[in-house]
Parts: structure tokens; C-alpha cells; sequence
């Protein structure tokens, strides 16, 4: 069985299960990703969130019982999917949204299919893509992405929308850094990150608090420039994924051909594809203030 298989044959089991309509959705991920997954449509609710299956469907390659693996779907549709209505009204509002607007950086390239259809700005082999943070009820966060739709419909331009994501995203994810050859020392917030001065080799990983999209902390205005005064010395930087990059001395590590091979290597046969950033290496020149790639 395949996941096409998997799924047409779930979407049957949890049809008959609850009694309700159940569609198959394959919506459009970050790095060409189009996960299977199910959604069903709640009588009275305006919503129908979805459940993806490519958990389910390797658990049951391993165990090969289809009735314990249809029961663990129904039990997360159960337990973790909402099903009330939610408050459309907020979503159309931009003075309400405007506020929680921020961005998150992913690979140009890899994402020209979605970004057809959603505002973004370029950024070397990257881009910034526009998101807004909001609650569907008291416990559940989320967030969406932001699409051309949405800027059309609240009467905006692009350039409104990143500049408020610009002002935004270092205020609600802040940039965050830890010295990764030190298993005792914490992510804190850069302004207060103290240079070890007895690290032959020094890397540093430089994110958000959360840990989430925080590679889009690379492009937080003065970051790079602060960062290398501290440790005096130009940057080489490592997309690690679209979590965080990885900054280093330049003059400690020059062999950007063997730094390439490493982040290319790892994004192949270690990093997940929905974490991908980018095969590239970065050099940031203190001098002029510049990120250029390597």
C-alpha cells in the first residue's frame, strides 16, 4: 500500500466512523511539499481543519494493523482538532492583524510555485514570506500565511505589509543565540550574549526564543554588524535550516568549499525537506555591512 492507497482508504474509514463528509486535501507546503490529509466537515462550523497522514501511514507500514491505526486517527481527530466556529471577522480586519504580521525566510528556488501566489521580497537565494500569529480559541495558537488575497482584501499594498513585518518580527521573535560547542550555556537574547574567549573553534546558533523560523533572525537589522564587532571578526554563516543558521569566524574557518560540501551534505541525508533552506554559504564583511553568498 501507498499513501495515495492509505489515504483514499482512510478517508473511507473516518467517513463511516463519524457519519460525516471527508475530503482529501493536498494543500501546497513550504519547499513544494503537498502533504496527504484528510478534512471533515463539522455541521455548523465554518472551519474544517485538516489531518495529515504521513504519520499515521508509516506507523502503520511498521506494525501493519490497519484497525490500530484507524482508532489513532480517530482519537487525534478527537482530542486535538477543533471543531466550534471561528470569528471570521478578525481575519478581515488588518488593523487587528496588523500588529502580529512578521516574516519567516524559506529557499527562493524551491518555493517559485508558491510564491506565485503569495507577497514575498527576495533575498539573496531567498525569501521573505509574510505571516500573522492568532489564537482560534484561549489554548490553540496559530498562524497563517499570508496571500495575495488576503493584502487584496484588506485594501493594502506590499510595501504597508513589509514594512509592518519588518517592525514586527524582531519585537515578537526576538533573536535569541547560543554557543553550540557549550552544552551549559543557554539560548539568550543576543544584546546580552557574552563572546567565550577560550573556544579554539567557536560556532554559534543564532535563532529566535521559540526556536521556530528562526533563521529569519539573520536578516533582523544590525544583528550581523553587532555580532561581529563582538567577536571581531567577519562571518561565515551556515543556513542549518529554516530554524536557525550557524554563525562562525571567518578567520578560523576559510574553507568555504569544505563548509559548502557540509551544509550540502546535511540537508540531503539529515535534515527533513520541510526544513530545507538553502545549499549556500554566507559571508557577512563587517566592513561594508554586507551579506553576500560565498
Amino acid at each position: 500500500m501507498n499513501i495515495k492507497e492509505f489515504t483514499d482508504r482512510m478517508k473511507t474509514a473516518l467517513s463511516n466512523a463519524l457519519n460525516r463528509e471527508v475530503q482529501i486535501v493536498r494543500p501546497l507546503k513550504i519547499n513544494g511539499i503537498r502533504p496527504y490529509g484528510l478534512a471533515v466537515k463539522e455541521p455548523g462550523s465554518n472551519v474544517s481543519p485538516s489531518i495529515y497522514l504521513e504519520p499515521f501511514f508509516e506507523r502503520f507500514l511498521e506494525t501493519d494493523d490497519w484497525e490500530r491505526t484507524v482508532k489513532d486517527v480517530l482519537m487525534f481527530y478527537q482530542n486535538d482538532i477543533l471543531t466550534d466556529s471561528v470569528d471570521m471577522e478578525w481575519f478581515r480586519d488588518f488593523d487587528r492583524i496588523r500588529e502580529k504580521l512578521y516574516y519567516r525566510l524559506i529557499n527562493y528556488e524551491a518555493n517559485r510555485e508558491l510564491l506565485t501566489k503569495i507577497p514575498h521580497t527576495r533575498f539573496l537565494d531567498l525569501a521573505k514570506v509574510y505571516y500573522a500569529d492568532y489564537k482560534l480559541n484561549a489554548d490553540i495558537p496559530g498562524s497563517f500565511l499570508i496571500h495575495y488575497k488576503h493584502i487584496n482584501h484588506w485594501g493594502i499594498d506590499e510595501n504597508e505589509l513589509l514594512e509592518t513585518a519588518e517592525e514586527n518580527a524582531p519585537q515578537l521573535y526576538p533573536a535569541h543565540i547560543k554557543d553550540m560547542l557549550s552544552t551549559f550555556m543557554p539560548e539568550i537574547p543576543l544584546d546580552m550574549f557574552e563572546v567565550p574567549k577560550d573556544l579554539a573553534s567557536p560556532m554559534f546558533a543564532l535563532s529566535n526564543a521559540e526556536n521556530d523560523y528562526g533563521a529569519a533572525a539573520v536578516c533582523y537589522k544590525g544583528i550581523l554588524d553587532d555580532f561581529s564587532r563582538k567577536i571581531e571578526d567577519d562571518l561565515v554563516i551556515l543556513p542549518s535550516s529554516v530554524h536557525e543558521t550557524i554563525l562562525l569566524p571567518m578567520h578560523k574557518n576559510s574553507d568555504i568549499d569544505f563548509l559548502k560540501y557540509t551544509v550540502q551534505d546535511s540537508n540531503r541525508t539529515i535534515l527533513d525537506r520541510s526544513e530545507f533552506l538553502s545549499d549556500n554559504v554566507y559571508l557577512f564583511n563587517r566592513q561594508n555591512k554586507q551579506l553576500t553568498i560565498a
